[in-house]
C-alpha cells in the first residue's frame, strides 16, 4: 500500500468526495505543514510516472466510483508529460483559482490522458485534476526551505475515469 492510506481509517458509510477548497485547506495545506489530516485516506504516489490505469488505484479507499485521490509531485511546467504508453496534456480551459472565505487558497489544473505519441494520440476517458496551494496561503518562515519546497512541489491529484453512457438505441440492439 502506498504511504498514507489505511483501510481501517475509512468509516462505514463514509464516502470521500471533498470540494476543491476542502482539498486545499484541509488536506494539502496540512500535509505540507506536517499537521494531522482530518482523515488519513489519501495515499502518495507519483501520478505522472505512468498512465492512469497503471496507478495503484486500489490504494485509495472510501471514494465514489471512478474517482481516486493521491498526493503527488507537481506536474512539470510543460503542456505535455510523456509516459511509457501515452501522455498527459494540459487542458487550457481547465485551469482556475480555488477560493475559500474570499481568499485564493490554491489552483486547479486539468490534464487529459492520451494514448500514443503527441500530437497524434487518441484521447482516453482518463482525466487528472491537479490541486496546488497558493504559497501566500501557507504561513511559513522565509528561511524554512523545506516547507517552501513542499509548497512548490506537492499537489493533490483527483484521477477520474469518465465512462460514456451507451446511446439509448445501442442498449437495445
Amino acid at each position: 500500500m502506498a504511504s498514507g492510506a489505511q483501510a481501517s481509517n475509512v468509516l462505514t458509510g463514509y464516502r470521500f468526495s471533498p470540494n476543491d477548497d476542502d482539498l486545499i485547506v484541509h488536506y494539502l495545506k496540512k500535509k505540507i505543514l506536517g499537521q494531522q489530516l482530518p482523515a488519513d485516506v489519501i495515499p502518495s504516489t507519483d501520478v505522472y510516472a505512468s498512465s492512469p490505469d497503471k496507478l495503484p488505484l486500489d490504494d485509495f479507499k472510501g471514494g465514489v466510483a471512478n474517482e481516486w485521490f493521491f498526493f503527488s509531485t507537481r506536474s512539470k511546467d510543460a503542456d505535455i508529460i510523456l509516459t511509457e504508453n501515452g501522455y498527459y496534456a494540459v487542458d487550457t480551459e481547465g485551469t482556475a483559482p480555488i477560493t475559500w472565505k474570499d481568499k485564493i487558497v490554491g489552483y486547479a489544473k486539468t490534464l487529459n490522458f492520451y494514448q500514443g505519441s503527441p500530437p497524434n494520440g487518441s484521447e482516453t476517458d482518463w482525466m487528472v485534476e491537479e490541486f496546488s496551494v497558493n504559497a501566500e496561503f501557507v504561513p511559513i518562515n522565509k528561511d524554512d526551505h523545506s516547507t517552501q519546497e513542499k509548497i512548490a512541489n506537492l499537489v493533490v491529484c483527483k484521477i477520474s475515469r469518465v465512462q460514456t453512457e451507451p446511446e439509448w438505441d445501442e442498449q437495445f440492439k
